[in-house]
């Protein structure tokens, strides 16, 4: 293999005149965030499938009768409010990247939508918070809901930060567009790596949140 076959696509790059070191190719960036949000779900996994194994481990031996008093049961509507919220911004958020691929601006609202849903899960749930009438003390189920859902909340927000960096990055993108002097003449070729790099992951965590739900609120 020649030596040149053996070096980074970005070092393979001729060097601008000056000894100036040319941007790193779009497609590299594209590659790098892409493995990294599978990266991100395989340990996403480790994390929250702990939750799951401790629901059922508990639930099976439910020492001293303990694993899930009769008060402690989670407020059904609420649940049902924050699943819908969930998915619903999920889907907005897959539309908003098909919508990106096809080079449509539509994407800046779906992908607007799918932020303010996903807010409001994290709105609903923090709510069914102060309606639950137990605590992570009051049995086994208490402490695995609160921890989980706690958890859970924790991710969709940083979730919903890397989303709202790609509206950010996109209107000022359009509110000052490239004016030369080494700017992008397309800066959507920069966002939309970032921008399905995060649909991808929220999608894996809506379905993780899919499965939380159905674990502790229908099982």
């Amino acid at each position: 293999m020649a030596a040149s076959e053996e070096r980074p696509l970005g070092m393979m790059m001729p060097v601008a005149a000056g000894g100036q070191i040319p941007p790193e190719p779009p497609d590299v960036a594209a590659r790098a965030l892409a493995v990294a949000s599978r990266m991100l779900c395989g340990a996403t996994t480790f994390f929250f499938v702990a939750f799951l194994f401790a629901y059922f481990y508990l639930r099976s031996i439910n020492q001293n009768h303990m694993w899930r008093p009769a008060h402690v049961k989670p407020e059904q509507g609420l649940g049902v409010a924050f699943i819908v919220c969930l998915v619903l911004s999920v889907g907005l958020t897959i539309l908003a990247g098909r919508a990106m691929k096809a080079k449509s601006a539509n994407w800046l609202a779906l992908a607007g939508g799918g932020l303010l849903l996903g807010l409001a899960t994290i709105a609903v749930q923090c709510i069914a918070y102060t309606r639950q009438p137990f605590g992570p003390t009051n049995g086994a189920y208490a402490s695995v809901y609160c921890a989980w859902t706690a958890f859970y909340l924790i991710a969709v927000l940083a979730t919903m930060y890397w989303l709202e960096t790609q509206i950010a990055t996109e209107l000022r993108a359009r509110r000052a567009p490239a004016a030369g002097g080494g700017d992008v003449a397309d800066p959507d070729q920069l966002i939309a790596p970032g921008l399905d790099a995060a649909v991808f992951y929220w999608a894996f965590l809506g379905a993780l949140g899919v499965v939380m739900y159905v674990t502790l609120y229908l099982l």
